[in-house]
């Protein structure tokens, strides 16, 4: 005899078909994900990262701030950067 709802399957069965449905679309959602962020960093834009500089007189300046060029150093190099 038949009940509503119970078509003489197992329910192991059907916890697995929930489970693999669930599976699937988390995988699908998360291969999104990737597939967005892959193109982003493709086009350029990487996450929490600062553009690079291009400019010669902010690397200077940088290097400067960082401690690793002393007072001279870094006023011989802007002169020989700005002459150019």
């Amino acid at each position: 005899m038949y009940y509503w709802g119970y078509s003489g399957g197992s329910y192991v069965g059907s916890l697995l078909s929930t489970l693999a449905s669930f599976l699937f679309w988390a995988l699908v959602i998360v291969g999104f994900a990737y597939l967005i962020r892959w193109a982003w960093d493709l086009a350029g834009e990487k996450f929490g990262q600062p553009k690079p500089v291009t400019n010669s007189l902010e690397i200077v300046k940088r290097r400067y701030a960082n401690g690793e060029l002393s007072r001279e150093e870094y006023l011989a190099i802007r002169e020989e950067l700005r002459s150019l």
